[in-house]
């Protein structure tokens, strides 16, 4: 009983600290709005030794340092007869140890230490990332910069990267979603280094010197930016990885010209048989720039349209009201430096295939012509507002964003301005760019399932699938040759 009475004194002198005494019932409670202001990429920006540049945090809350660098490299730059070098770099970086390590020694001494080392190459960032207890600080940077700088690439560990990748090719056209995502970017892009496959053949031919190569041309100090957050003293990491830079020297590079204009595929059905009982499908054409300034208002516009998961209207539509799949929606995505690509996409049972198609197109019509709702456009402002502060919650994360920020020559008072732009947006401003950026009549629709009972359809929605437009029927390659049986 005396518990009871302190506990609710205690309770009583908080809420009265809040302004909140005396209430008759929760719904009284009245809390002061929540107010996030964004770091500063600024206050973090940090300069080394040869131009190397970093954005670094001290974060003291537990005794852990991670540290990425971030190299202006990727598979796009490589020439056609080079793809897949990437993907071996990726797994030989560390395992292929460096001038004076093998690789399984190195790896042997980061497991001993509790740390972790990964290398991971994309289309045009490469990234070295580190974790390590603070007290081990200093060997593990040793590690860190010795593979970032003298990499071996020894044989052994080259020729099990390819066997490994190779099993992984062999299977390349086993998975109906994987088929479908790779094919739908080969026929909106076209034939491009965004779309170029690696195959054996070329697997086979690469070597070492080719990895070497590679990195000599791109691994250098101011083709770098740092981010490192942990518990440290910040001048101290600076000087210790001045150390280590102090001797690297710089290069000059040219990136390789990549084209960014596109073809424009036909209208129409683009098939892929696949004895499976269910037909995946993407619906759409090529994207926008992720720099466009209509950036913001196609996001809201989008999450209405499909990207805001149960609240959205293919969802809703497709899912909720029509019961025909799981997996539905639409999506922007984005790729540094080109057009994404826009897609309405759908997993569903091969009778309703076509019926689920035909829904989500009315949709696509629908949010070019009709005004969206206030609650729809409230709804969609509020999820992007209120998942901001989401992009911050890791300090190594918050480094991370403001050296990709700066990687991709985007203005650095991003964060900043991004609420005020989202907040700008309107229900005209989302029609207008439903009508600039979602185009029904040039939509690709492609899918991947069994053509009878797909072409067939179902009491909704008969087939044929020519309703829709011009059937191409596509035939996979061979991942391992890249050519198509005849």
């Amino acid at each position: 009983m005396k518990k009871t009475i302190i506990l609710a004194l205690v309770l009583g002198f908080f809420l009265t600290g809040l302004g909140l005494g005396q209430v008759q019932k929760p719904s009284d409670i009245k809390y002061p709005p929540l107010t996030y202001n964004p770091p500063d990429p600024a206050a973090f920006r940090t300069t080394f030794a040869n131009g190397l540049r970093g954005y670094v945090q001290e974060d003291h809350s537990l005794p852990l340092v991670n540290i990425s660098a971030h190299v202006n490299c990727g598979g796009l730059y490589l020439p056609k007869d080079k793809q897949g070098l990437d993907t071996l770099m990726s797994g030989t970086m560390i395992q292929g140890g460096t001038k004076t390590k093998e690789g399984p020694a190195i790896q042997e001494r980061l497991d001993f230490l509790g740390g972790t080392l990964s290398f991971n190459v994309a289309e045009r960032t490469a990234t070295l990332s580190l974790s390590v207890l603070s007290k081990d600080l200093d060997e593990g940077l040793g590690l860190f910069f010795d593979v970032l700088m003298n990499p071996e690439f020894r044989e052994g560990p080259l020729n099990l990267t390819k066997a490994r990748v190779l099993q992984q090719l062999r299977q390349a056209n086993d998975q109906p979603s994987g088929v479908l995502s790779r094919e739908y970017e080969k026929v909106l892009y076209g034939d491009h280094p965004l779309t170029w496959q690696p195959t054996k053949k070329i697997y086979d031919a690469i070597t070492s010197a080719d990895l070497k190569d590679v990195h000599a041309k791109y691994f250098f100090p101011k083709n770098i930016i740092l981010s490192a957050a942990g518990d440290f003293a910040k001048a101290d990491l600076k000087a210790k990885i001045d150390k280590f830079v102090a001797a690297w020297k710089n290069k000059d590079l040219a990136l390789p010209a990549i084209p960014k204009t596109f073809r424009s595929p036909e209208p129409g059905v683009y098939f892929i048989q696949m004895p499976i009982n269910q037909g995946y499908i993407n619906i759409g054409h090529l994207g926008l720039e992720d720099t466009n300034a209509d950036f913001y208002a196609v996001q809201v516009m989008n999450y209405i349209l499909g990207g805001g998961s149960f609240s959205s209207r293919i969802t809703s539509k497709v899912r909720s009201t029509e019961g025909l799949s799981y997996n539905q929606g639409s999506r922007f995505s984005y790729r540094w430096g080109f057009p994404g690509l826009f897609s309405g996409y759908v997993q569903t049972k091969s009778s309703t295939v076509g019926y689920a198609i035909s829904l989500i197109q009315d949709e696509f019509t629908r949010i070019r012509r009709d005004p969206v709702g206030d609650a729809e456009l409230e709804t969609a402002i509020a999820y992007y507002l209120e998942s901001f502060a989401n992009s911050f919650e890791s300090a190594q994360g918050t480094m991370s964003s403001f050296a990709n920020l700066e990687m991709t020559g985007k203005p650095m008072d991003y964060y900043k301005t991004y609420r005020d732009k989202i907040k700008a947006v309107t229900k005209a401003k989302v029609q207008e760019v439903a009508n600039k950026y979602v185009h029904p009549e040039k939509a690709v629709i492609m899918i991947v399932g069994d053509w009878d009972p797909c072409n067939k359809g179902g009491d909704k929605w008969p087939g044929p699938l020519d309703k829709l437009g011009r059937v191409h029927k596509l035939s996979l390659a061979d991942p391992l040759t890249g050519e198509i049986a005849k």
